[in-house]
């Protein structure tokens, strides 16, 4: 397999790979898994169900490249032999219903629509056994305060041009995410500017071994979005955004494309970095009454994309006080793109594990920078009976936002003080 730097089989990634943590198989861990690719390949091993079963349950959270002293590319191992584990045998149903909803994203607000009036009449710990239902948000999530809006933006101007990726999924069952994310940057000077006719990032196709179709979604995206004039694309859900940075790679073999796909690819920025990178304005008043906050890495965002300081600095900035850390923090969750749909038993032992992690915390709010985290934790939180609200940081930063007086009164406010 040309793949880039050779794996030395030195061991350290073992300890950051959540199934080796789990099972403690070797052939549940990056470097067992590199070695049964390779085998493979070379035709010293059968390409068997359980060879296929060991790969299919890397959840690609790309934790062992963050652990790896050699820089070995992990995924890019992975992503190469991913078509032949999809014509080894069909989809599993949880990857085509993942696949579904991204072409009739309707099928998830259907879906979310109906996890509320089920948690209305009573039944949430009901329908959070459910599959698929289990994950949708439940009806206790504040996604606004009543009413407010952040308000006019203050002085504050970058002359940056963006567009926010609407996404597929996050947007469907947490609209107030991007919403919140777009008020926010224009709260501090940033114009988001509407690109109409996006389209699925083409991660979770990527992921299927359907890297043609990947190439697809990519294209339609890269064309349109090249050709606003921006200058950086934000995105709120960590997969996406990861994803959206190997565009370049992905289509380097377009001629047409390949210059467009390297200027999207490095001007893709998340929400949190951007605002960290640009300059925001510290809200007047955080929420310093909403009880302890804690913070949990999204894997795609530490391991794919190296943000790690920058949502901390914007959920410290909203709630007036350092995060905590939940332990364990850098492991995966068991959402990963559909991970918890196609490999349900090893996601909920993971989901099981972060549960526990955070009700050991005591944390009312847990800040997630991935809307597939969020709900992934937030279902076996519930299970298990632990009530703590799970919110994007630009959730938090708006919300304090709003809490507190906008701009224009603050300064009003402060105008009558220095005339006394």
């Amino acid at each position: 397999m040309d793949t880039g730097l050779p794996c030395i089989h030195c061991g350290l990634c073992l300890h950051s790979c959540p199934t080796y943590r789990e099972l403690g198989s070797e052939a549940d861990s990056p470097r067992g898994r590199i070695y049964l690719m390779e085998a493979i390949e070379a035709g010293e091993q059968e390409f068997d169900a359980p060879a296929r079963a060991h790969l299919e349950g890397c959840l690609s959270c790309k934790a062992c490249e963050t652990a790896c002293p050699s820089g070995v590319d992990f995924s890019a191992r992975m992503d190469k032999f991913r078509p032949r584990l999809a014509a080894a045998h069909r989809l599993a149903p949880g990857r085509r219903a993942a696949l579904l909803v991204t072409r009739f994203p309707l099928l998830l607000k259907i879906a979310a629509r109906t996890a509320r009036l089920l948690d209305l009449l009573g039944l949430e710990r009901l329908r959070r056994l459910l599959p698929g239902l289990g994950l949708m948000p439940g009806r206790k999530r504040k996604l606004r305060a009543s009413g407010l809006t952040i308000g006019s933006p203050g002085k504050r101007s970058s002359g940056l041009r963006v567009a926010l990726l609407q996404g597929c999924v996050g947007n469907a069952v947490a609209p107030g995410i991007t919403r919140d994310a777009r008020e926010v940057l224009e709260r501090n000077g940033i114009a988001v500017v509407d690109v109409a006719g996006q389209g699925c990032c083409g991660a979770l196709y990527a992921h299927s071994g359907d890297r043609e179709r990947a190439a697809e979604l990519a294209s339609h995206n890269v064309r349109l979005l090249d050709a606003a004039g921006l200058d950086h694309v934000v995105t709120t859900v960590a997969g996406c955004g990861a994803f959206m940075r190997e565009y370049d790679s992905l289509l380097a073999h377009d001629n047409l494309l390949s210059g467009a796909a390297q200027r999207l690819a490095g001007a893709t920025r998340d929400v949190s970095e951007l605002l960290v990178e640009a300059g925001f304005d510290p809200p007047m008043h955080p929420l310093t009454d909403i009880g302890p906050v804690a913070y949990h890495d999204a894997c795609h965002l530490l391991h794919g994309c190296s943000v790690a300081e920058q949502p901390r600095i914007i959920t410290r900035a909203a709630v007036g006080r350092e995060p905590l850390e939940l332990a364990e923090s850098e492991l995966c969750c068991g959402s990963a793109g559909s991970y918890n749909l196609e490999q349900p038993s090893m996601a909920a032992r993971l989901g099981r594990r972060k549960a526990a992690a955070l009700g050991a915390s005591e944390a009312s709010v847990l800040a997630v920078g991935n809307v597939g985290c969020i709900l992934q934790i937030e279902m076996h939180a519930r299970r298990a009976g632990i009530d703590a609200e799970l919110l994007h940081p630009v959730e938090l930063l708006a919300r304090a936002y709003r809490e507190g007086p906008s701009p224009a009164a603050a300064s009003s406010r402060l105008s009558k003080i220095r005339r006394r």
